[in-house]
């Protein structure tokens, strides 16, 4: 699904239940906008009022989670709330509030009854809020910043700078309903970029296929490769998937990894890469899509990426994946868009009917049209 907007504008996009919410900063007016896998326009979230902002945006179970900030204050000053607010109720109530200076939500991961949020001061802090008791309690205060964040059932998934003071990073699995914060021991290096994601009991993350250059009196990471490693939590066991040439966020469900895999590190040209697939239970690759820069969100056979310049965000379903529709309730009609639209022409493996959407800004109004069907 591109979703057409400037270099400048900050493009945030999550998947949830073959639901899509997208948020563009310099939409007009300013609202998170939720979308069906078919394209119809589900819901739409306005924000407070026009000089509101987003830090950071979820989608788990239905619920929207956001951090709403006003623009018009000093960054330095200005407070943060996060908001829940529910689809099928439509109801909006606030779950956090910042508590001093500096302090912002810049990432949030949610899951069942407790969302963890990324915040304090230079995102430092992980907070734990339970939906269910409308509590919060500070799990984790990190040394340094704190990276990648992700939630699935009972455990949380986090990275940041290790604990023992060692130089490097480190991957954290916490168990929301014993307490414990266990480390993945193969983890804990220079080389290790401490993003990743976690489904069940597998944990995918990324470190250097190499040893960084510390010529500059501090490890350079982007130009040492990239290892895919993925970690199974119930044997402890942690092997490599793949080694490519450039770094790559990852992610997974169930039993599907997926990551972007490119020939080089190109700052002048980033969409160069394919998605690579890979399927756990049979060991086997795949690609699709073409032309990549990243990969944004990846859920239930659903994989949101981008492209640079401008920015697009696109939506593609993996081969043999196609989801089951969601229910048409609340779904609004909108324009289709007449011509000029971009065409995916992402190569596939599997000759299967692939649903590819576009989501463009045209005089500030978000519309989404339903571009083609490929055989």
């Amino acid at each position: 699904m591109p979703i057409a907007g400037s270099n400048k504008d900050w493009i945030d996009s999550h998947i949830d239940n073959n639901r899509i919410a997208t948020y563009v900063s310099s939409s007009v007016p300013a609202a998170i906008m939720v979308f069906n896998a078919d394209g119809t326009l589900y819901q739409s979230i306005p924000l407070s009022n026009d000089q509101m902002d987003l830090d950071s945006l979820e989608f788990s179970d239905g619920r929207i989670y956001y951090s709403e900030y006003d623009s018009s204050e000093l960054s330095y000053s200005r407070t943060e709330t996060v908001y829940e607010f529910d689809l099928s109720t439509e109801e909006q109530r606030t779950i956090y509030n910042t508590t001093g200076p500096q302090q912002r939500v810049t990432n949030i991961a949610a899951d069942g009854d407790h969302v963890v949020l990324r915040g304090g001061v230079d995102d430092q802090d992980l907070i734990l809020h339970t939906l269910s008791t409308g509590t919060n309690q500070i799990i984790f205060d990190s040394r340094d910043i704190i990276y990648g964040l992700a939630k699935d059932g009972d455990r949380i998934m986090w990275g940041c700078e290790r604990t023992d003071g060692e130089p490097g990073r480190e991957i954290h699995v916490y168990t929301v309903s014993t307490g414990e914060d266990d480390i993945i021991e193969e983890s804990q290096s220079i080389r290790t970029l401490g993003y990743g994601d976690i489904s069940g009991d597998r944990v995918v993350w990324i470190r250097t296929a190499e040893e960084p250059d510390t010529s500059l009196g501090y490890p350079s990471l982007t130009t040492a490769g990239g290892d895919i490693r993925l970690t199974n939590l119930s044997t402890g066991e942690t092997f490599s998937i793949e080694i490519i040439n450039a770094l790559s966020s990852t992610y997974i469900s169930e039993d599907i990894v997926v990551y972007v895999k490119k020939p080089e590190v190109d700052y002048d040209n980033p969409n160069t890469g394919t998605i690579r697939v890979y399927d756990i239970g049979t060991a086997t690759f795949s690609d699709i899509a073409s032309e990549v820069a990243g990969v944004t969100d990846f859920d239930n056979g659903l994989v949101i990426w981008h492209r640079y310049s401008p920015r697009s965000d696109w939506l593609t379903t993996l081969p043999g994946m196609v989801p089951n529709a969601v229910s048409p309730e609340n779904t609004q009609n909108v324009e289709d868009i007449q011509g000029g639209v971009a065409q995916n022409n992402s190569p596939q493996n599997n000759p299967v009917n692939m649903v590819v959407l576009v989501l463009v800004l045209i005089g500030g109004i978000a519309t989404i049209s339903l571009l083609k069907k490929r055989k």
